[in-house]
């Protein structure tokens, strides 16, 4: 993990005294006041943990994003407070540990490293309780209004097996929010921006859990398993040209931009190709002039003609008066020398390849036996439950701050 000197807004980079500065008002969420020196922690944090680099374009690019966060942080504890929910200091100590555990840290290594990169901790904790607090809120007013029917489940189930042989892509997401329409070019522009810092080497997870919006921050921007069909068609003419590893660019949605990150893709349902096991045999024929490569060729060929079985090719072996057959290796087809993979992929049992060159040598391959693997199982009920509680759960809480922000007094100052 990076970590990046102080940064703050352009409008907030005057020639005044610093202390003067950092006690400039930025920001009015109801009577609640976000100083410079709040959004100057929060910019030092989130910049320093995203790895994003130390850029005026950069900072000029992240500025809204981050004062943004903070005012719906903001939003989220005051009806946290007002509704009586309250986060304890243990349960703050938790969430960083597990923070520091998911990114293969110490137990205080996060700490150490944020105060020398000059980032205040209570930042840090203030984020973090934050989140928790709006997560107990969630569960506690919008969790009993959520209910998945049987009869859900079922319908899910008989889609997916009806769905067998289509794809599925195993996503992650981060979703940056529009308030307005004025605020296009800036919030795409930022996008560019991270899905650059991604291209160079920092963790999707890591961006995710700064910069997203969307329920899944917390989780690294993970939403699972997504199948063909479920988002929309520009969403996932998007997905399917990538590769997994990969991320798409800014993609324009009602509300915002997203970008999603290809991890790896199945069939719903379906069994692995590469996973088959076959059990292979070859002869070899001696190819070193023109004539022993045309003498071996027309054997080949001979052979694709006659032999039916492994025991077909240790007969014509010894007519040929060639070696014998090599010992039927088993092997996993994704772990076959990929120069010759598609052919063994394609080869029914008994049949013989066609002739392949291999330096001064002519190759005849055999499948003799061949076992597929078995089909991937469909996900257990509680799972799908659990994915159909997740997505409506995201959509009452994006409502519920959407509202939230509607109804409060928020003065941005400039």
């Amino acid at each position: 993990m990076r970590f990046l000197v102080s940064l703050c807004l352009c409008w907030f980079l005057a020639a005044a005294p610093a202390a003067s500065a950092q006690q400039r008002i930025v920001a009015i969420v109801n009577d609640q006041v976000i100083s410079a020196l709040d959004f100057d922690a929060r910019l030092r944090l989130m910049m320093s943990t995203s790895g994003l680099p130390d850029t005026p374009e950069i900072r000029q690019r992240v500025a809204a994003q981050v004062l943004r966060s903070l005012v719906d942080e903001r939003l989220q504890a005051q009806e946290a407070g007002r509704l009586g929910v309250a986060v304890t200091d243990p349960e703050v100590a938790a969430a960083i540990l597990r923070i520091e555990q998911s990114n293969r840290m110490a137990a205080g290594q996060l700490v150490v490293a944020l105060r020398q990169a000059g980032v205040t901790i209570s930042s840090l904790e203030d984020q973090v309780r934050a989140a928790i607090g709006w997560q107990k809120l969630v569960q506690r007013r919008l969790r009993p209004q959520v209910e998945v029917a049987e009869e859900e489940i079922d319908e899910t189930l008989e889609r997916l097996k009806s769905r067998r042989g289509a794809p599925e892509f195993l996503l992650s997401e981060i979703f940056l929010p529009l308030d307005t329409p004025d605020q296009d070019d800036e919030v795409r522009l930022t996008a560019t921006s991270l899905i650059q810092q991604m291209q160079r080497g920092t963790p999707f997870p890591a961006i995710a859990q700064q910069f997203s919006r969307g329920a899944s921050a917390a989780s690294g921007g993970d939403i699972g398993w997504v199948q063909d069909g479920q988002l929309d068609t520009d969403l996932e003419n998007a997905i399917k040209s990538l590769r997994p590893g990969e991320v798409t660019p800014p993609l324009r949605v009602a509300g915002g931009y997203y970008i999603f990150g290809l991890r790896a893709r199945r069939v719903v349902g379906g069994a692995e190709p590469d996973d088959a096991a076959v059990t292979l045999t070859q002869i070899v024929f001696p190819a070193r002039n023109p004539s022993e490569i045309a003498s071996a060729e027309q054997a080949a060929r001979t052979l694709r003609e006659t032999a039916r079985s492994c025991v077909d090719l240790a007969a014509a072996a010894q007519d040929l008066r060639l070696a014998p057959p090599t010992a039927p290796q088993r092997l996993r087809i994704g772990d076959v020398n990929p120069a010759i993979r598609d052919r063994v992929r394609a080869l029914k049992v008994g049949e013989p390849s066609d002739p392949i060159r291999a330096g001064a040598q002519i190759v005849v391959l055999m499948t003799c036996t061949r076992e597929e693997s078995p089909s991937a199982t469909l996900p257990p009920r509680e799972v799908i439950e659990d994915g159909l509680l997740r997505q409506r759960l995201d959509l009452l809480a994006r409502r519920y701050l959407r509202d939230l922000r509607r109804q409060a007094h928020i003065d941005i100052r400039s």
